[in-house]
C-alpha cells in the first residue's frame, strides 16, 4: 500500500435540539452541539471522521466556536502533509500545538483509527487487539434530575424497555436527592442495579449524609460526588461510606488517573472514548487494571459517531465493568442522527456497525440538517 498522506481538515458545526429539557446540576438544556470532525488523505477512498462533543448546558454556539476554531488553527497545521498512518507521531504534534482541549485532541486520535481501519480493511475493535466480547449490555436511558414521581415514571418505562441498569442525576438538595433516589429504587423494585451521579455537586460531609442515607436503597457506585479537583475530598467520602466511589471529570489524562490511583480518592473510574481517544482510554485501563481500580466505560449527550467510537472500545476492552455507558441523544427528544445505523435497536445492548474502520455511514443529508453556519 502507497504511504497515505493527510491532505485535508474539516470541523463541521453541529446542533440540534431536542423537544425536552434536560436538567443535571450544572443547568438545563435540550439543544445539543457536536462537531463532526473529517480527515482527508491523497486517497479520496481513504478519510477518517470523528465527533467533538462535551458542550456545556445552554451554550452551544460558543463551545462551537471555540472548537472549530482550535481545529482549523492549531490541529490543521500541525497534521498537514503528514503521514496518515502514524498516528502517534500525528496525536503528538496535535498535544504540542494545541494546549488543553482533551476532547479535541480525543476526536483527531479517533478519526486517524477510522483511517486507518479503513486503509488496512479491518475493524477499529481489530487495530486495539480484537474483540473479546460479542454482545456489549449497555445501561438504560440516564434520568435528569426531576420531581421523584417523574423521575419514577422514566425509570419504570426504562425497564419496562428492557434495561437492568439505571443511572440517576441528583444535585439539588440532599433531602430531595433522597427523595428522588427513594422514589425510583420503590417504583423499580431491588432487582434493578441504580447508579448515580452527583455531577461535582456536593460538598463533602453533604455527599457523606446523602450517600449514608441512601446506602440502604442498594446503590451500584456515586460518580463524581464532589468537585472534580477535590482529591482530598473524593478520598474523605470514599473513606466514609459503604458505596463505591467513581470518579469523571476528574480524570482527563492518563496523568490523572493515575492522580487519582495515589491517592486512594476511588473505587472506580469513568473512561471516556471522546476525551481520552482510543489510544488514551487504553492506557487509562491498564493502569486501572494494575492498581485494582474499577473502570467503566462512559459517554456524554453524543450522536451516533461518538458512541460508534465507544462500541469499538468496548467490544476490545477486556477488563471493563458491564453494562457500559454508551448514550445518545434520546433523553433530550432527539430521534435523528449523523449515521445511517441505529445502535441501540436491540434494547439492553449497543452494536458495533460492521465493515472497516468504525464502520459507521455519515448520513451527509442529516450532518447537512445539522450544520449551524455561525461557527463556520
Amino acid at each position: 500500500m502507497a504511504e497515505l498522506t493527510i491532505t485535508g481538515v474539516e470541523a463541521i458545526p453541529l446542533v440540534v435540539t431536542g423537544t425536552k429539557d434536560f436538567r443535571i446540576s450544572e443547568g438545563r438544556t435540550r439543544r445539543h452541539a457536536s462537531v463532526l470532525l473529517r480527515i482527508t488523505t491523497d486517497d479520496p477512498s481513504v478519510t477518517g471522521v470523528s465527533e467533538v462533543v462535551s458542550a456545556p448546558p445552554g451554550k452551544p454556539e460558543e463551545f462551537l466556536e471555540e472548537i472549530v476554531g482550535a481545529i482549523r488553527r492549531y490541529v490543521a497545521p500541525a497534521v498537514l502533509g503528514s503521514p496518515a498512518m502514524n498516528r502517534l507521531a500525528a496525536c503528538a504534534r496535535v498535544d504540542a500545538a494545541l494546549k488543553g482541549r482533551p476532547w479535541t485532541k480525543a476526536a483527531v486520535n479517533v478519526a486517524l483509527y477510522d483511517l486507518a481501519g479503513r486503509a488496512l480493511g479491518v475493524p477499529v475493535h481489530d487495530l486495539l487487539g480484537g474483540r473479546v466480547r460479542e454482545k456489549i449490555p449497555v445501561m438504560g436511558t440516564v434520568l435528569g434530575i426531576d420531581t421523584p414521581d417523574a423521575m419514577a415514571k422514566a425509570a419504570v418505562a426504562t425497564v419496562q424497555s428492557g434495561f437492568t441498569t439505571l443511572k440517576l442525576k441528583v444535585g439539588e438538595t440532599v433531602e430531595s436527592d433522597i427523595d428522588r433516589v427513594r422514589a425510583v429504587r420503590e417504583a423499580v423494585g431491588d432487582a434493578i442495579d441504580l447508579r448515580i451521579d452527583g455531577n461535582d455537586h456536593y460538598l463533602p460531609a453533604d455527599a457523606i449524609r446523602f450517600i449514608r442515607a441512601v446506602e440502604r436503597f442498594r446503590i451500584e457506585h456515586i460518580e463524581q460526588p464532589v468537585a472534580r479537583s477535590d482529591l482530598l475530598g473524593f478520598a474523605q467520602v470514599r473513606g466514609s461510606v459503604n458505596v463505591p466511589i467513581m470518579s469523571d471529570d476528574t480524570v482527563a489524562t492518563p496523568r490523572d488517573a493515575m492522580n487519582v490511583i495515589r491517592m486512594g480518592a476511588v473505587d472506580r473510574v469513568k473512561i471516556k472514548v471522546t476525551k481520552h481517544g482510543l489510544d488514551g482510554a487504553v492506557a487509562i485501563l491498564s493502569m486501572l487494571e494494575n492498581a485494582g481500580v474499577g473502570a467503566i466505560l462512559g459517554h456524554v449527550f453524543e450522536m451516533g459517531l461518538a458512541a460508534t467510537a465507544e462500541a469499538h472500545f468496548a467490544a476490545a476492552a477486556l477488563n471493563l465493568i458491564l453494562p457500559v455507558e454508551i448514550g445518545s441523544l434520546r433523553p433530550m427528544g432527539v430521534t435523528t442522527d449523523i449515521i445511517a445505523q441505529d445502535l441501540f435497536a436491540q434494547p439492553g445492548f449497543v452494536a458495533v456497525p460492521p465493515g472497516p474502520g468504525l464502520g459507521a455511514t455519515v448520513d451527509w443529508d442529516a450532518v447537512e440538517a445539522a450544520r449551524t453556519r455561525g461557527a463556520d
